[in-house]
């Protein structure tokens, strides 16, 4: 009986003393914080962490941009999972694109694929389509997401075609969303 007394004793006291022991730790986080100093930086500390161990929100995507001709399947032999395109739009020399598909336990990878032939015209347009490769991921969370596209490549393969540092082409994405402005690249 009276190992059982003690059994119930013990019961009772230890979340005491892990609540009193917790509240010291955190008073001496605090005067830490207020005296300036970093938390995580004592010589007794168990356990820091960083800003580096933190992924941050804001995380940039970057697709690849590959240009079809010499060993470059056309789009239509990739891997092209399904996916929604919400926007598009190009800064200096970057596509960015918001994106929307299922999953959300796999990493998704999207490719801008150009065709390597301009079509004549004034300016001078582009066939490109985005292809998507989620992975196997069978996960059903809805996920949006934006990701951004290097057209180095487009303007080199431009340079090199018209011998012009200069130029303008107007990139025909396939499945732009309807009433989106074309899709206009300048650079000098």
């Amino acid at each position: 009986m009276l190992h059982t007394i003690q059994m119930k004793n013990i019961s009772f006291v230890l979340p005491i003393i892990v609540l009193i022991v917790g509240m010291s730790a955190c008073d001496q986080l605090q005067n830490n914080i207020l005296n300036g100093n970093s938390p995580g930086t004592g010589d007794d500390d168990g356990v820091s962490i960083s800003p580096d161990d933190i992924p941050p929100d804001d995380t940039t995507l970057v697709g690849d941009v590959v240009i079809v001709g010499d060993g470059v399947s056309p789009p239509q032999e990739w891997i092209n999972d399904k996916y929604q395109l919400n926007s598009a739009a190009i800064t200096d020399d970057t596509l960015e694109i918001s994106v929307s598909y299922g999953g959300g336990c796999e990493v998704h990878e999207f490719t801008l694929i150009a065709d390597n032939t301009f079509m004549e015209s004034d300016p001078v347009q582009l066939a490109v389509s985005i292809v998507h490769n989620a992975n196997l991921d069978y996960c059903e969370r809805w996920v949006t997401e934006s990701y951004h596209f290097d057209l180095t490549p487009i303007k080199t393969m431009y340079q090199q075609s018209y011998q012009q540092d200069a130029g303008t082409v107007v990139l025909n994405l396939e499945n732009i969303p309807d009433g989106a402005p074309a899709l206009v690249y300048k650079f000098s």
